[in-house]
């Protein structure tokens, strides 16, 4: 992936994690993503009990495959396993979108 893209991609989700976590939280939880690759990992994160450290968990994974991106959740075995309610799109802002609707509650806890 060019690196023009990757840095549209970031600002995409540096506008959607202002947005998704509200100001007067984020000393206590705050989502983070990760590249590998093609691979694009959204996180939840908050800090352990002593408030030194971050731990966090997985959320979703966008994958570029076959310029499409396909969406996955973590399963019970935590492991990868496609969102089969998000049907692969070229369009990232719109799976976004997907995830942040979340049908089937599958990402978000509420």
């Amino acid at each position: 992936m060019d690196r023009f893209t990757i840095r549209r991609l970031e600002n995409i989700l540096d506008g959607y994690i202002a947005l998704k976590v509200p100001r007067d939280v984020r000393s206590s939880v705050r989502l983070t993503y990760q590249w590998d690759e093609n691979r694009l990992t959204l996180r939840e994160e908050r800090p352990d009990d002593h408030g030194r450290k971050w731990l966090g968990a997985a959320i979703v994974q966008f994958r570029l495959e076959q310029s499409m991106w396909h969406v996955y959740a973590k399963d019970g075995d935590n492991a990868w396993q496609i969102a089969a309610s998000i049907a692969p799109h070229s369009d990232f802002e719109r799976q976004l979108e997907q995830v942040e609707l979340d049908r089937e509650g599958i990402f978000w806890i509420s």
